[in-house]
């Protein structure tokens, strides 16, 4: 790598995590009186100790959890078939040992049974004892999916309620009769305890016909952003010769899911795909080492890809080694930032970029997750963080 490129990769400022986050992208930032969040006894470490009640970032969660049933998860790898193959995941069993290797930010909500890919809500960490305002603990919860044992994320919505919309817009297009009719009454069913108060009108049938545009179109004008949806736009675009339309689609993503670096995983692979555009590529997959890292693809093999991309590995490289020189690059950046701010942060913000670092490096080793819950809930308590530390350290 040039001395002058590694000087501007080490200069930018990284990110805000999506996972200990002092601060939400505005597309995901809904006022805290307009949320209605479900309260279940999550907590309880053993038989004999009192539970702690605290507020679950998930609208209408049975309803969430019926319609993945039925008709699964748009946008998903390895959630998307319905039927009955995804299994909700009742909360008094979201704290069982069999999760215990998940991500510690997230909620298990149901689990495919053909897959083993889980639904989970991500739950966020903030410094709120920063000199700005710090978002809400009530604002949603983006639902990711993942799986027990991967090191990642995909983000499939930034709210249950954007969810259940698109499940019911997905079977308006797809389903006819009784079988439609009886998905739609489900969602309606109600509606108005939620946590968006714009998804609050009921869904009528026929409303993806009634528009004119197909299913992908109404979903992104009526109900809300899907990545997933930005890819398939893009990608469409690209199909046509439209190079310029392609990769305007590809940009509105990153701005729409701020904190997720798979947006730019999928923009770095769209602009390799281009002629000329090999500095693009790299600079965008750059991006991703600014986000926190679990959240730029869901598997090793995304990982790895991303390495290449940003030339910190060479395309012969295997994953391992691919991997080792992400790291390698991911620490120099570290060091870096930790010489630049050195006492400017809060104790809470420290915390989280201590906790933050833990997850990184376990994402890139392989470390089980498992592995490190009790001392990121340390970390959390140390600075205060209860609420925090205990979310992480459920799961015994």
């Amino acid at each position: 790598m040039k001395l002058s490129t590694m000087i501007i990769t080490l200069s930018l400022p990284r990110f805000t995590s999506c996972f200990v986050s002092r601060s939400i992208h505005p597309a995901t930032s809904i006022a805290a009186s307009s949320i209605s969040l479900q309260s279940s006894r999550l907590f309880g470490k053993s038989s004999d100790e009192e539970t702690e009640l605290i507020g679950v970032g998930v609208s209408r969660l049975d309803t969430l959890q019926t319609l993945l049933s039925e008709r699964g998860a748009p946008g998903s790898r390895g959630c998307s078939q319905g039927g009955g193959d995804i299994v909700p995941i009742p909360l008094s069993s979201s704290s069982s040992s069999e999760f215990k290797d998940l991500h510690p930010h997230l909620l298990p909500l149901a689990r495919s049974q053909s897959t083993g890919n889980v639904i989970c809500a991500l739950r966020r960490a903030y410094a709120d004892d920063a000199g700005y305002d710090s978002p809400s603990l009530a604002s949603p919860w983006p639902i990711v999916e993942s799986a027990v044992g991967l090191p990642g994320m995909r983000l499939l919505s930034l709210n249950s309620e954007h969810l259940m919309r698109r499940i019911c817009a997905d079977t308006d297009a797809n389903l006819e009769g009784d079988d439609a009719q009886r998905i739609l009454e489900l969602y309606n069913d109600g509606l108005g305890s939620g946590s968006l108060g714009a998804m609050d009108v009921p869904y009528e049938m026929g409303s993806v016909e009634k528009l004119g545009y197909g299913l992908e179109k109404y979903v992104l004008l009526r109900v809300g952003p899907f990545p997933d949806l930005y890819e398939t736009m893009a990608n469409q675009h690209l199909s046509r010769g439209d190079e310029e339309s392609s990769l305007i689609a590809a940009e509105a993503s990153n701005g729409k899911f701020g904190g997720f670096g798979s947006t730019f995983a999928f923009y770095a692979k769209l602009l390799s795909s281009l002629p000329n555009r090999e500095e693009e590529c790299r600079d965008a997959a750059r991006m991703c080492v600014r986000m926190p890292l679990p959240s730029m693809g869901l598997t090793v093999s995304d990982f790895a890809t991303v390495s290449k991309m940003a030339q910190y590995a060479d395309a012969a490289d295997n994953t391992e080694t691919a991997l080792q020189k992400l790291r390698d690059m991911y620490e120099k950046i570290r060091e870096h930032e930790q010489d630049e701010n050195n006492g400017d942060k809060s104790v809470k913000q420290t915390a989280m970029e201590d906790a933050n670092y833990l997850l990184d490096i376990a994402c890139l080793t392989g470390q089980k997750y498992g592995e490190v819950r009790e001392e990121i809930a340390n970390i959390y308590r140390s600075a205060g963080m209860e609420s925090d530390a205990d979310f992480a350290d459920r799961i015994q």
